[in-house]
């Protein structure tokens, strides 16, 4: 069994929680109505096969989709991976954005423009001062994560410390 991403897990914890609690109930997780609610019916069928132990077709399935049965299966087979997940998750974040931002640093365009592009967005939702923001910082050579912090202090710390981490061993080598 391979382990499935971590993000895309992170990102539907809730309903994988759901409907792991769900097995041995009589009721659907209610949270399955919102997402069939949000166009997620490819995914909410699929849910409910895995859920009656009948085979889940999915070829009918997006790569998303697939990922968040694939943390089912992974979850039941692994129940402690859930107390992990959110670190797992933001140590796979750190890696492609330590990756991102050492390309910006040698003057990728792809990679500047989309540091930009997550800058501008945060700006227009009012989140100055956001962790898009300190990535921006880091590609103009911050390296400390209090330096960082401080000029950045809705960033998230333990996402800006890992992607450092993952950073300077990008650099040293």
């Amino acid at each position: 069994m391979i382990k499935p991403s971590a993000q895309i897990c992170a990102a539907h914890q809730e309903l994988i929680l759901a409907m792991l609690a769900a097995r041995a109930s009589a009721e659907e997780p209610a949270l399955m109505q919102t997402y069939a609610e949000d166009g997620w019916h490819q995914l909410v069928a699929a849910l409910r096969a895995w859920r009656a132990g009948q085979p889940v077709d999915v070829a009918c399935l997006d790569d998303e989709d697939r990922m968040i049965l694939a943390g089912l299966d992974y979850a039941v087979a692994h129940p402690r991976w859930l107390d992990t997940l959110a670190d797992e998750a933001r140590d796979e974040a750190a890696a492609a954005l330590a990756q991102m931002i050492f390309s910006a640093t040698w003057g990728d365009h792809d990679a500047l423009d989309l540091l930009s592009s997550m800058r501008e967005a945060a700006t227009d939702l009012g989140q100055d001062g956001s962790t898009a923001h300190a990535f921006v910082l880091i590609v103009e050579g911050a390296r400390s994560a209090s330096e960082v912090t401080a000029a950045c202090p809705q960033a998230d710390v333990g996402l800006v410390v890992a992607v450092l981490a993952r950073l300077d061993v990008l650099e040293r080598d």
